[in-house]
């Protein structure tokens, strides 16, 4: 039983140790410069955000739709002319089938 009570002291003086050790940390004070730096973040991306004007990206929507439209529309007339091509193909290589 005596080692178990030495077990049990051990245990709670590392437990008074840990505690002791966080009472003892305290919180680092922020200087004034830093914490202003920190407040003005939000100020200095709003400023760079109205950077870009509204019609520019407006502009830059209506050209990746006109984009999509054609690529949508190149696509759909080449599924239409692929039979086309098929037939050209075999009768191009035609002279292969003999082999």
């Amino acid at each position: 039983m005596t080692t178990k009570g030495t077990d049990m002291n051990k245990e709670q003086h590392w437990i008074d140790e840990v505690t002791a050790v966080s009472e003892r940390i305290k919180t680092p004070q922020i200087p004034a410069h830093v914490l202003e730096r920190i407040q003005a973040i939000p100020s200095s991306i709003k400023s760079k955000i109205d950077l870009v004007p509204k019609r520019t990206i407006w502009l830059v929507a209506a050209s990746i739709a006109a984009l999509i439209a054609v690529n949508i529309y190149v696509s759909s007339t080449t599924n239409s002319t692929s039979s086309t091509e098929s037939s050209f193909e075999e009768t191009y290589f035609s002279h292969l089938k003999q082999l």
